[in-house]
C-alpha cells in the first residue's frame, strides 16, 4: 500500500482593488518540470475567490505534467476580472496589462521558459482583441527573437479547429487524453486573425 501527497500552490498578482488580475501562477510542488507562460483571454480569479478554480484552471493544472511543466504563469490579453463571458462592447486595448506583459517578456525568467498561446478563436470580429494579439506577437519577436512560441494540442488526435486552441476547447474534446505542445509560427501581417503554420515538432 502506498500513500501519495500532492501540493498545488496558487499565486495571484492583482490590483489593490481586486478588479484586475495580471498573473496567475500555478506550481506543482515536488514535481520535476519546466516553467512556462501561457497567454489566454481574461482572468476570473482574484483575492476573493483564490481558493476556487474555474474550468480553464482545472484543465491546465490537470495536464501540466503532460507537457512537462511544473510551474505555469497564466497571463491574458485582458486583466479585468470577469464573472461570466467578457463583453466586447466598447472594448479597447488594455494598456496597463500590455505594459505588464512587456515587462515580463523582457525578464530572464520568461526568456528561459516556454511561451504558449492559448486564446482560441473567440471574439474574431473585435478590432481591440486583434490588435492586442498583434502587440503580443510584436513584443515577443522584439524581445525573444530566437525563442519559439507554442500552442496546446491533443496527442494523437487531429482537431478541426483554429490554431492556438483555448484550454476549454481542448477540455471538451479531450479532457481524458494526453495534451502536448506544437510550435506556433507567427505572421503578424495577416488580418483580421493572425494566421500561422503548425509544425510537428514538440
Amino acid at each position: 500500500m502506498k500513500t501519495f501527497k500532492s501540493t498545488v500552490t496558487t499565486e495571484l498578482i492583482c490590483s489593490d482593488d481586486g478588479l484586475y488580475t495580471y498573473e496567475v501562477i500555478k506550481n506543482l510542488v515536488g514535481v520535476e518540470g519546466e516553467c512556462a507562460y501561457i497567454i489566454s483571454l481574461y482572468p476570473t480569479r482574484n483575492e476573493s475567490n483564490i481558493f476556487s478554480n474555474d474550468s480553464t484552471l482545472n484543465y491546465l493544472v490537470t495536464h501540466m505534467t503532460d507537457v512537462g511543466i511544473n510551474e505555469l504563469h497564466i497571463i491574458n490579453l485582458y486583466s479585468k476580472v470577469v464573472n461570466g463571458k467578457m463583453s466586447v462592447k466598447g472594448l479597447q486595448i488594455d494598456v496597463d496589462n500590455m505594459k505588464y506583459i512587456e515587462e515580463i517578456m523582457g525578464s530572464k525568467k520568461f526568456q528561459s521558459s516556454k511561451c504558449i498561446i492559448s486564446w482560441g478563436n473567440s471574439f474574431q470580429t473585435s478590432t481591440a482583441i486583434t490588435e492586442s494579439k498583434k502587440k503580443i506577437f510584436n513584443m515577443f519577436l522584439e524581445r525573444n527573437p530566437k525563442n519559439k512560441l507554442y500552442q496546446l494540442c491533443l496527442v494523437g488526435k487531429n482537431l478541426n479547429s483554429d490554431v492556438a486552441p483555448h484550454p476549454l476547447y481542448l477540455g471538451i474534446n479531450g479532457s481524458n487524453l494526453k495534451w502536448g505542445l506544437k510550435e506556433f509560427n507567427i505572421n503578424v501581417n495577416d488580418s483580421p486573425n493572425v494566421k500561422n503554420k503548425i509544425s510537428n515538432k514538440k
